[in-house]
């Protein structure tokens, strides 16, 4: 389920029915009744990408590391992981590997401070050899695809 969706489903329940109509009668209450299930890994200082998932009507699960990240996706079923990118190439890798083998269907969102051609060693590794399923966006990207998906704007379209 990517985020757009979810965030969908999120708008859709807080959608208080007329008193003429019941949920059943709300197609889209039904379809998308699952509010998104996203784990939030590495620091994100100040709780702000964990209040705007918030405030978009995803379930946030937050963790420190990548091994409470594993573990939590062994025990959990997760819609989508938000990787806060820092450290090496090889752990970010490893992470994503170990939790695509957990759960193949669970999008992974990579979050980086910049893109563009000033990037980072790591960054430019990561967009030359991509990994299977998995995005990566700067946090303003991130930011940016919540609030168009806002109740106030119809959300939908790819992600």
């Amino acid at each position: 389920m990517d985020i757009v969706r979810a965030l969908a489903a999120a708008y859709v329940k807080r959608r208080v029915p007329a008193p003429s109509e019941s949920l059943e009668m709300m197609p889209e209450a039904n379809a998308n009744s699952k509010v998104a299930k996203i784990m939030l890994v590495g620091s994100d200082h100040k709780q702000i990408l964990e209040k705007r998932l918030k405030a978009a009507g995803c379930q946030v699960l937050k963790v420190n590391d990548n091994k409470a990240a594993i573990d939590h996706a062994r025990h959990e079923c997760l819609d989508t992981t938000v990787l806060v990118s820092s450290g090496s190439l090889i752990n970010v890798a490893e992470t994503i590997f170990n939790l695509r083998d957990l759960n193949g269907s669970m999008e992974i969102i990579i979050l980086v401070d910049r893109l563009g051609r000033h990037s980072s060693r790591f960054l430019r590794q990561l967009i030359e050899h991509p990994i299977s399923g998995t995005r990566i966006l700067t946090r303003r990207q991130l930011q940016r695809l919540l609030h168009t998906s806002t109740p106030s704007s119809p959300p939908g379209g790819p992600f």
